[in-house]
Parts: structure tokens; sequence; C-alpha cells
């Protein structure tokens, strides 16, 4: 008899053996027992898979599902498959809850019924201090919306980047075929993001801080990938091109295509004015190209102000 756990959280493992055992134990003391802990070792080399068992040993709520190493959207996705709770929460093996986190979710996910639920976040370890955007994305703000609206998306500040602070309710993901792009190796949570929330009915926004990011940690990608610039940038022009032409043939361009592209330039165009990589020509025709490719173009005159003068400054770059 398939069983129906309120809430499903998938832990992707890889070579985390240090880090491992605060994130598991954060989730099996959760106050709300109805949950199911889906870990999914992909294909880690370390000792983590032995911290695993361990806790496997004293907790049957833990589903162990093994792959080759495919990275954290490949193990996001086959997480996916194996759970079966109302609610799914995806933590990284680095980071961990607050113990009453899923209690919480589940209380607001009852009250509202909302296709997806944001939370708020503390950054860990303080030394060395966070960028300073880090703990402002993370400090979620009370608001709750029925319907999509771009603002939503857009405008509330904790609505993007990451995944983690993100609760969804597995009927949404379903209904949707939702996956992680798995060719993608950074932003591939904003992909996901901005495909699945105009999807979403309700969309509730609590404050409480009921994860711990670790923001520092010189193995990650992200740590790798933010030493290059360059790099980060290319992949961020190649991203918001598979969203942008998600959103083209969803339809979302016609009815939200002026914010889209307000978020796109604001995104987009500050990164490289700041950073001035050595690939800023390049780029910025690359992403001319796809706003000409995907569609956009005849929304850049109905933008405000700030943004028409960035996607000047951009074609400036492209010459």
């Amino acid at each position: 008899m398939e069983r129906n756990p309120k809430i499903s959280v998938i832990i992707p493992i890889y070579n985390v053996e240090s880090y491992l055992s605060r994130c598991l134990t954060s989730v099996v003391k959760q106050t709300l027992y109805d949950i199911e802990i889906v870990c999914v070792n992909d294909g880690t080399t370390d000792g983590s898979l032995d911290v695993l068992k361990a806790y496997m040993e004293r907790d049957s709520r833990i589903v162990l599902v093994d792959k080759k190493n495919g990275g954290i959207s490949s193990a996001r996705n086959a997480g996916l498959d194996h759970a079966q709770g109302n609610v799914i929460i995806f933590l990284d093996s680095d980071d961990y809850l607050e113990l009453n986190a899923c209690e919480r979710i589940y209380e607001e996910y009852i009250s509202h019924y909302a296709d997806i639920i944001i939370f708020g976040s503390k950054p860990f370890p303080e030394i060395p201090e966070p960028e300073e955007w880090v703990p402002w994305k993370l400090d979620c703000e009370w608001a709750y919306y029925p319907e999509f609206v771009p603002y939503s998306l857009f405008g509330e500040r904790s609505a993007t980047p990451f995944v983690w602070n993100h609760a969804f309710a597995r009927k949404l993901i379903e209904r949707g075929h939702f996956r992680f792009e798995e060719n993608i190796s950074l932003g591939e949570d904003m992909i996901f993001l901005l495909e699945i929330v105009p999807r979403a009915k309700g969309i509730q926004f609590i404050g409480d801080k009921l994860h711990h990011y670790r923001c520092f940690r010189p193995q990650s990608s992200m740590y790798r990938y933010n030493a290059d610039k360059g790099k980060k940038l290319s992949q961020h022009v190649k991203n918001v091109r598979i969203i942008s032409e998600y959103w083209r043939d969803n339809g979302y361009l016609k009815r939200w295509g002026v914010q889209y592209f307000e978020w796109m330039i604001d995104f987009l165009v500050l990164d490289l004015i700041q950073f001035h990589p050595r690939n800023q020509k390049e780029l910025a025709r690359e992403l001319l190209r796809d706003i000409d490719e995907c569609g956009l173009k005849e929304y850049k005159k109905k933008v405000r102000f700030e943004t028409w003068e960035k996607y000047r400054k951009l074609e400036k770059m492209a010459k």
C-alpha cells in the first residue's frame, strides 16, 4: 500500500562526510515525525555512505537511492522520482534545518494549501562574512499570493535564487512534470523556480528562519564559479536563454513579458558592468541575440526608464 508522508526531504549526497551528520541529525529530530527522508547517493567516494547507513540503522524513515554521479540536479531528480510526501523540501547535505522546520511548513500548508511556501534562512559560518546580498535575500517577509503575479517572483526578495528555502506541493511538481536541468552546473535553482512558480496556485511567504545555509565551502561548485566571474556570467546568460524559451513556449511572455524583460536586464546587465569580464562584449552580443530570437524585443520600449537605460548600456557593450 502506498504511503503518503506529510513531507519528503530530498538530500543529495556527494563527498560531504564532514557535514552530513549535522544535516541528518537536524532532519531525524524534526518535531513532525511523519516525514520521509530521501537520501540520494550521487556516487559519493568518501565516507558519506558509512555515515548515512549508521543513521539508517536507527531510523526507518530514511530511504536510500543509489545512482552514478551526475551532479546535484540529477540527484534531486532521482529524489523526486522516489518521493511520496504531500510536500517536497530540498536540503543540501552541508546545510541543516531548524528542528521545527517541517512542522511549521506543514502548518502553513494545511492553512492555505499553497502550492509553494517560502521561508527564511540563516547563513553560516560568520567568518568569512557572507556577501551582503546573501542575508538580505534570505530574510523572508510575510506575504500571501492566492495566484501567481510577477511581483511574487521578481519583487519578493526571497523568491529567488534558491530552492532550498522553498517547499513545493508534490501535486504541483507532478502537474507540470517539473524537473531540474541536469546539464546545468550553476543556476539550476533559478531555472527551476522561473519555470514552476508561474504554475503555482497559492504562494506563501513566511518570516520564520527554518533553514541554515552554509555560504562558504571551498569544495563547492558555486565557490569555484564565483572565483571566475566570466565563466559564471557566461552560464547565467545560457540559463536565461533556457528560461526565455520556456516562457515564450508556454505563453508566459504574452502575459508578463514586460516584467520578465525587466528582471532579465536587471539580473544580467549590472553584473556585466560591475565585473567587466574579459568576455563582456561576447556575452553582450549573445544576450542581445537571445532577446531577438526569443521574441523579447517588443517589450523593451514598455519597461521602466531605469531598465531602458541598462538596455542601452548593453547595446554599447556589444559594439
